[in-house]
């Protein structure tokens, strides 16, 4: 890991060109570093504005100067944000002068880093400054935030604390051995249990969810050949990025584009049309069309409104499927062959060329994301490591009632204690309380610097 105990400095706004860039410096020596480039022998007043000039490295500069006086700051260190015009130039001389006085350059999530080794924030909050600024939609930054404010934590927290409640009650019988149960009753235990059980499930189930926010929903759009799914396709993403022909099997592979799409991220797949290819080429194709659906997060059908179904349009649209259907007729600028509550009550007619439609299809793939939203749903399992971890708890959990309900009762404390100590290890590793060194660097690696 990194030291901790000197002065770290670096740009902590994008690169480029703008109107204003920051450059931060944590660590004992800030405040007299930025005292020396401002040639100023006053202290800094804590969480005050200081218009000054800067020297760099052969250039001043006008700046605003803010400084934080430990503990009160984003690391919990001294802390002097510089901030001066956004020109590259100008905030590289400033941290090559910073340098100079004997600061070091930060590494990739330092500042953020520090923030946790000194209290400010636990691993799931860290997590969440990154995951808040890489955010690209609304939904990721909804979940992020609630993240960095705490809700995961707390909910985690609670968790904690009934497990380490009945683990101490355990604890305690095992003290006096003559006496079984002595500190809490059997019955007890079994609903301590499930009880633990049906908040970490909960939590775990909200999984599903956190991952279409964080990673992107999905979006398949399937159909038999020529019934317009790649105008669909380039109509909702807002670009000609499949070829459009009148002959059909003209999409061989999947055609992907990656868009916002309402509150989420997602990427709209056009796929081949589902027959027996005529040729090796077009049976690949269909055989990715049918993989494609299998991991859908929605499926659009599409069959063409203008012409009578066909056998293929009726077994494709007959077939169960495990993710939200939006059954789509196209071609709606043309007279409908049938009527349109043949596909069912949800069911849209489209003209992707007239933009019939396009806004109905859009709401409802909104609608079908957020179908399994729940009152607390802004408690989301998004990253991968929380899963993780979250359901290796709720598996020792699940041992231990399971285990505990098989011998009636009779389990020996030692047994149900073994796996509430191992489930909190989990609930630990995912706040922080106990993480090690090498997972801490893997971590914050994936910072930017200067955050």
């Amino acid at each position: 890991m990194y030291p901790t105990d000197d002065t770290i400095v670096a740009v902590a706004t994008p690169p480029g060109h703008g109107g204003v860039g920051v450059v931060r410096l944590s660590g004992p020596g800030a405040a007299s570093i930025g005292g020396v480039m401002a040639a100023r022998s006053q202290p800094w007043p804590p969480r005050v504005v200081t218009r000054t000039r800067l020297e760099g490295v052969g250039l001043a500069a006008d700046a605003l100067v803010t400084f934080f006086k430990q503990p009160q700051s984003y690391t919990g260190e001294d802390v002097v944000e510089l901030s001066a015009h956004a020109s590259p130039v100008v905030l590289a001389a400033l941290v090559e002068r910073a340098v100079a006085l004997g600061a070091r350059l930060a590494q990739a999530g330092e500042f953020t880093l520090r923030a946790y080794l000194n209290g400010k924030l636990d691993l799931v909050q860290a997590e969440a400054v990154r995951d808040l600024v890489a955010a690209v939609s609304p939904a990721q930054a909804r979940a992020a935030f609630d993240q960095l404010e705490g809700t995961l934590s707390t909910a985690l927290q609670a968790i904690a604390v009934a497990i380490r409640e009945l683990e101490l009650k355990l604890e305690a019988s095992m003290d006096f051995p003559d006496e079984g149960y002595h500190f809490i009753e059997r019955g007890e235990v079994g609903l301590a249990l499930q009880a633990i059980r049906h908040e970490l499930s909960r939590l775990v189930a909200t999984g599903a969810r956190g991952r279409i926010v964080r990673e992107g929903a999905r979006i398949v759009i399937a159909g038999i050949p020529n019934v317009g799914k790649s105008s669909l396709f380039n109509a909702i993403v807002g670009a000609d990025r499949a070829i459009v022909a009148a002959t059909p099997g003209t999409t061989r592979d999947l055609v992907t584009a990656r868009l916002v799409l309402g509150d989420h991220v997602a990427e709209v797949v056009d796929t081949a049309g589902v027959r027996e290819g005529s040729d090796a080429v077009e049976q690949e194709g269909v055989r990715r069309a049918a993989a494609a659906m299998a991991h859908a997060d929605v499926l659009i059908l599409a069959v063409d409104g203008s012409r009578a179904l066909s056998g293929d349009d009726r077994r494709l649209l007959a077939r169960g499927y495990d993710v939200p259907v939006i059954r789509v007729a196209t071609k709606a600028d043309l007279a409908p062959a049938w009527p349109l509550e043949h596909l069912g009550p949800d069911a849209v007619a489209v003209s992707a060329h007239h933009g019939i439609g396009l806004a109905t299809v859009t709401t409802l793939i909104a609608a079908r994301l957020g179908a399994d939203r729940s009152h607390d749903d802004h408690v989301l399992l998004t990253n991968q490591r929380h899963r993780e971890l979250l359901g290796l708890a709720l598996s020792h959990i699940d041992h231990a009632a399971a285990t505990f309900d098989e011998s009636d009762g009779a389990l020996p404390e030692e047994f149900v204690a073994a796996d509430l100590q191992l489930a909190l290890a989990a609930l630990d590793d995912v706040t922080g309380r106990r993480s090690a060194d090498q997972l801490l660097h893997e971590i914050f690696a994936r910072f930017c610097i200067g955050k």
